[in-house]
């Protein structure tokens, strides 16, 4: 029983200190809840606690029902949405990571969806979003310029964002540098994670028309899954703040 209780123990921490030294590591960091979370529940039953036991079966459940509905919502938008095509005067590219000063494949994907974009309609002005982050030697920004100019895209059409560290920040920075009488703004990012970037388009009332870019097909499962979880948080915190609102007043 202490063996047990001394190697889970071991377990839990060991996966803590890599989830606080590595906090971007998806599969960690739902190794380490999901882990902690059978050790909870495995004392209980030991314990023959079964309301405890039963509260935490169901909110297993409804945890699971929901993941299932966000996946299902994601993978529905890209369906109907992804074959549209716009005419836009300026288009947002979000950013994405790096490697030494190279875009990673999920950014490279977004980079190449504009430059086709770019040979289809030449006059359009493109807004490269993304600050440095902690890890990065130059900014999101900077790279995703350097590699559209490699690409023959002038850099006359090329504004650069190079504040925002979110989603978020990048919809919201990129707007100050869109003068006001455009109306006709295309947003590029990779399609698992186009439902939330339209998600805090739509909480900014600002209108944009979502251009898919593809997923990296060795990326697909962590990055869906990722943003099913991301979609669940974004619309449960949303929920709560449109409850807590009219206590503002």
């Amino acid at each position: 029983m202490i063996f047990k209780v001394l190697f889970n123990l071991i377990i839990v921490i060991s996966l803590g200190i890599y989830k606080y030294i590595f906090p971007s590591s998806f599969f960690i960091n739902i190794l380490f809840f999901i882990y902690l979370f059978f050790i909870i529940y495995h004392f209980f039953i030991l314990n023959g606690n079964k309301i405890f036991k039963a509260i935490i079966e169901t909110c297993f459940a409804i945890g699971v029902t929901l993941f299932i509905i966000s996946f299902g919502t994601i993978i529905t938008d890209i369906h109907n949405s992804k074959n549209l095509e716009f005419k836009n005067d300026y288009i947002v590219i979000l950013g994405a990571g790096l490697r030494g000063d190279k875009p990673k494949n999920v950014l490279k994907y977004r980079l190449d969806k504009a430059i086709d974009y770019y040979k289809k309609y030449p006059n359009t002005i493109f807004i490269v979003s993304g600050g440095q982050g902690k890890d990065e030697i130059i900014s999101e920004s900077k790279a995703m310029k350097n590699y559209l100019v490699s690409h023959s895209v002038p850099k006359n059409n090329i504004i650069e964002e190079s504040k925002s560290t979110t989603t978020l920040e990048n919809l919201i920075f990129s707007r100050k540098l869109i003068p006001n009488n455009i109306k006709n703004i295309g947003v590029i990012s990779n399609d698992f994670h186009m439902y939330r970037v339209k998600f805090f388009a739509n909480s900014l009332n600002y209108k944009i028309n979502p251009i898919y870019a593809k997923t990296p097909l060795k990326s697909k499962v962590s990055l869906f899954s990722r943003e099913a979880l991301a979609i669940i948080y974004y619309s449960l915190k949303n929920i709560l703040l449109i409850q807590k609102e009219p206590n503002k007043s």
